[in-house]
């Protein structure tokens, strides 16, 4: 996984959410061997971004993402307070990574990808430190008495 919302993911640094190819030859393998990895998913508020990240469905993944277990691309178990938006994988923009990326993603009624989010984020910040360095104007007052 990429991005910095790995690092606060539950799963983060944890093994069994993709199986060797060696250990298994079919869905109820994958479901004995990654099952009881499932619930850790629960709590995680990242769902859309995993799956946006891992690409399970276009990778044909083979394991756990977004709170789902996956057997060559598709859905074989999942928790049961997962949401089917989030299966939706945002669309690629020329623009993606960029704040313009996520408005244009927006703009055209789509889920923001990771990437523009990051970018939108990153332009803020670059926003509010330059609005800090801008010299506080006095403001005077020619009110009279």
């Amino acid at each position: 996984m990429t991005g910095g919302w790995t690092l606060h993911a539950p799963c983060s640094g944890r093994d069994g959410f993709t199986p060797s190819d060696d250990d298994w030859t079919n869905g109820g393998d994958l479901k004995r061997l990654c099952g009881p990895q499932l619930p850790t998913c629960g709590p995680c508020p990242f769902h859309a971004e995993c799956i946006a990240t891992v690409k399970p469905a276009q990778a044909k993944f083979d394991g756990i993402a977004g709170g789902r277990l996956w057997c060559n691309g598709e859905v074989i178990d999942a928790l049961e307070d997962v949401f089917e938006d989030e299966l939706a994988e945002p669309k690629l923009r020329a623009s993606c990574g960029t704040e313009a990326g996520a408005k244009d993603h927006t703009r055209h009624g789509e889920r923001v990808c990771p990437s523009c989010r990051q970018g939108a984020r990153e332009m803020a910040q670059r926003r509010n430190v330059e609005k800090a360095k801008e010299p506080k104007q006095l403001q005077l007052d020619f009110a009279t008495t």
